[in-house]
């Protein structure tokens, strides 16, 4: 596949002193991280209602897990398409059909009577989420300096946190006050505003006629990022990374707190809050370390080993408070949210014109993580379960059900640890032929 890339496309028409004085870039990439907010509310919506669906559905653990993790069935394999179509046509076009998928699986969603038709709204949801984050960073890097990449690929993780902060205690007190599936209705209206707004105010580079082109094979910008190995190490230290999320925040944590603590969904759904507040800050946070350090490595590494103490004092430690619990878990997301350095790294060590296509291909290996482990830690549980059912029928699950799943997050923490052992400094004043201009 080939496309005409002129110079002008690889900056937008207006100078960078224009943009900068007249915020307009900022703008920009404020309406699409705002559809990247928007998906992470229906990524992480299935945390607040576990319970509703089990008995919708007269769903287990394991089958709960699954029905979440459809989602990334649809995310993960188009993230590499997806960043190589935004190269191609532009973030406009992709970011509204994306909102306009999004909306049309909430829709689905709310009206499905069986698993099976759950399942696929999860998917169609994942689809049209798989282009938000991408997205983003593809119009951060158009419109936005170079120089500012990390900090920027921070505020938008943090973005995408805040969405998971939505999609928690706020969410579940509209599940309580109409049900989960007005509630989901609500976010389809939700996101017929964002794909008016992205068509409306996001704005792809115009090309001028006296420019000088040249070809690029999009194909070939995407065997150069499959083939650096670095690329690889990078995408596995970040799907090992996103676990405390994907696995906890997103889904087990809600109904693991409501066991343990016997409090209400809203209330245990504060965990989740805790973890997404505290990855909001440490997002940004890391990622202006990272700058006055020049070092992306020894901060990727200090996150994943600092993520681990409060994780496992949350999980092992017996009768702590609920507010020390909470605690805990705002600092876990703060220390995890270094983990965002991963898209710079990633950036920073390939070809800028296929800027989109490596965050993607990233980005593939970080999903992955909810692939495998919202459904592992479902199987965990169900393999840990004694049998016990409440009243209702659904199963009873112990304390001890629930900490056997956990310990897979400090195991993946040390995991990617010792991943980025192999990875080699990215940060450009290290980089023998640094790269100053991206698209």
């Amino acid at each position: 596949m080939q496309v005409t890339v002129s110079q002008s496309e690889q900056r937008p028409f207006l100078s960078k002193s224009f943009l900068a004085g007249s915020g307009y870039g900022w703008i920009i990439w404020g309406c699409a991280a705002l559809f990247y907010l928007y998906e992470y509310v229906l990524r992480v919506s299935p945390s607040v209602m576990t319970n509703e669906m089990a008995l919708d559905f007269s769903a287990t653990s394991t089958a709960i897990g699954i029905l979440a993790s459809y989602y990334y069935y649809a995310y993960v394999p188009l993230q590499i398409p997806c960043g190589v179509i935004v190269d191609w046509l532009g973030a406009r076009r992709v970011i509204t059909f994306s909102a306009v998928l999004c909306t049309l699986g909430s829709v689905m969603f709310s009206y499905a009577q069986t698993i099976e038709v759950a399942q696929w709204a999860r998917f169609l949801m994942g689809a049209g989420s798989a282009c938000a984050y991408l997205s983003t960073m593809k119009v951060a890097s158009l419109w936005l300096k170079p120089e500012r990449f990390a900090l920027v690929a921070g505020i938008t993780m943090m973005m995408g946190t805040l969405g998971g902060l939505f999609g928690g205690a706020p969410f579940a007190i509209l599940i309580s006050s109409y049900g989960w599936r007005p509630a989901m209705l609500i976010m389809a209206v939700c996101g017929v505003a964002v794909a008016a707004a992205c068509w409306l105010i996001i704005k792809d580079p115009v090309q001028q006629n006296n420019t000088q082109t040249k070809n690029i094979g999009l194909l070939e910008g995407l065997n150069s990022v499959v083939k650096n190995p670095q690329n690889w190490l990078i995408g596995i230290y970040g799907g090992l990374m996103y676990v405390p999320l994907s696995a906890f925040a997103e889904l087990w944590g809600t109904p693991y707190l409501m066991r343990l603590y016997n409090i209400s969904s809203e209330k245990a759904s504060l965990s989740s809050a805790m973890v997404f507040v505290g990855m909001a800050l440490g997002c940004p946070l890391f990622a202006a370390i990272s700058d006055r350090l020049k070092s992306r490595i020894k901060v990727m590494s200090w996150s994943a080993l600092l993520t681990i103490p409060p994780f496992v004092a949350v999980i092992y430690i017996p009768n702590l408070p609920l507010e020390m619990t909470f605690a805990l878990l705002f600092v876990a997301g703060l220390v995890c949210g270094g983990q965002i350095l991963y898209f710079a790294a990633a950036k920073e060590i390939n070809n800028p014109a296929y800027s989109a296509t490596t965050i993607g291909f990233t980005n593939a290996f970080v999903m992955v993580s909810g692939i495998i482990f919202q459904p592992l830690l479902g199987i965990i549980i169900d393999l840990a379960w004694d049998g016990l059912v409440n009243p209702d029928g659904t199963p009873m699950y112990s304390i001890g059900d629930y900490q056997q799943a956990m310990v897979t997050i400090p195991i993946c923490m040390i995991a990617a640890w010792i991943v980025m052992l192999f990875v080699k400094e990215t940060f450009p004043a290290q980089l023998a032929n640094p790269t100053e201009e991206c698209l």
